[in-house]
C-alpha cells in the first residue's frame, strides 16, 4: 500500500507543465492555422448552402432559397471573420462575440407597464333612447339597450 502512495506523488526535482493550450485551437498549430482551418470549414458549409439555395430556386422553392441564401451570407461572414483573425487583424470572433451578447445584455431593461384604462374609458357613452319606432329607431333603441345592460 505504501508503494502504491509512493508511485502517485510526483516527484520533488520535477518541471512545472506546460500551461494547456485553449481548447479551441488544434494540438501542434497556431492560432492563426487554427483559425485558417475553422475558415476553410465555414467556407466549405457556404458553398455546400449556396448551391442549395440555388437548386431551391430552380425548383420554384423561394422561401426556402432565402433561407439558405441568409444562412449562406452569415456563414460567409463568419468564414471572413475567422480569416481576418488569422491574419492579426481581428481578435477571436468566437470570444468577440460573446463579448458583444454581453454588451447587448447590458443595455437597461425596461420591464413591461401595461396602461390601465380608468372608469370613463371603459364605461361607454349611454346612447338616448330614440322614441321613433322607424326601423333605424328600433335598431338604434335594441344598442342603446345593450350598451345599458353593458355598463351596468
Amino acid at each position: 500500500m505504501l508503494a502504491n502512495r509512493e508511485g502517485r506523488m510526483p516527484d520533488e526535482g520535477s518541471k512545472p507543465k506546460k500551461p494547456r493550450q485553449p481548447s479551441y485551437s488544434f494540438q501542434g498549430s497556431s492560432p492563426a492555422e487554427s483559425f485558417l482551418d475553422i475558415a476553410r470549414i465555414h467556407h466549405r458549409e457556404a458553398k455546400q448552402l449556396l448551391e442549395r439555395a440555388q437548386q431551391a430556386q430552380a425548383e420554384d422553392r423561394q422561401e426556402e432559397y432565402k433561407l439558405l441564401m441568409d444562412i449562406y451570407a452569415e456563414r460567409e461572414k463568419t468564414a471572413m471573420d475567422f480569416e481576418s483573425a488569422a491574419r492579426g487583424e481581428a481578435g477571436d470572433p468566437i470570444v468577440t462575440d460573446i463579448l458583444d451578447s454581453l454588451e447587448e445584455n447590458r443595455e437597461p431593461f425596461t420591464p413591461y407597464a401595461p396602461k390601465f384604462l380608468s372608469d370613463e374609458e371603459l364605461i361607454p357613452e349611454v346612447v338616448p333612447v330614440v322614441k321613433d319606432l322607424s326601423v333605424k329607431g328600433r335598431l338604434l333603441s335594441a344598442v342603446a339597450w345593450v350598451g345599458g345592460l353593458i355598463s351596468r
